[in-house]
């Protein structure tokens, strides 16, 4: 005759709780271009994470900016212009450079930006969040990724790309 065995199982002598993602982070939504757009921060040690989708667009080009040789260059000031004024004149400078991106930033594609076009807007943006977040933290050095979900972004207009920039810059 065979003998039966039966085992207990005991539940675990503590408790589950639910804790919120280890990484400060968040999400804004709005519209840009005509389109519900999502933007999402995730703050990491070691680096700052965007990610921008449009509709159910997958992110289909990444990008990264290294903030660090940018925070620490002496002689530029957060919106990239030469901060010795020594050989000009003031009075003549007008403004102009100051909505540009800095221009100590290079922003280099990870994966895809493969349309000339999307890659060139996706660079420009991502500049001017490296430019922003500059701003905002002078001494910021942890590397910007950003990721991209942008329906038609080569075909954005002027008005749809101020759009998108001002959604990131409300979720910095």
């Amino acid at each position: 005759m065979a003998a039966t065995t039966t085992a207990t199982l005991s539940t675990p002598a503590y408790t589950v709780e639910r804790t919120p993602f280890p990484a400060p982070s968040k999400t804004i939504t709005g519209y840009a271009n005509n389109t519900l757009t999502t933007v999402t921060r995730m703050s990491f040690t070691d680096r700052l994470l965007l990610t921008v989708s449009q509709g159910e667009r997958s992110f289909s080009h990444w990008i990264h900016v290294p903030l660090a040789s940018a925070s620490s260059s002496e002689n530029v000031n957060p919106m990239g212009r030469n901060t010795n004024y020594s050989h000009i004149d003031l009075d003549e400078d007008d403004g102009d450079t100051d909505l540009l991106p800095r221009s100590d930033l290079t922003a280099t594609t990870l994966l895809g930006g493969t349309k000339r076009e999307d890659e060139m807007v996706g660079q420009t943006l991502a500049t001017m969040i490296g430019s922003a977040v500059l701003m905002k933290r002078p001494r910021e050095e942890r590397l910007l990724v950003l990721g991209l979900g942008l329906q038609g972004a080569g075909e954005m207009g002027r008005q749809g790309f101020e759009e998108v920039v001002g959604l990131v810059l409300d979720c910095l």
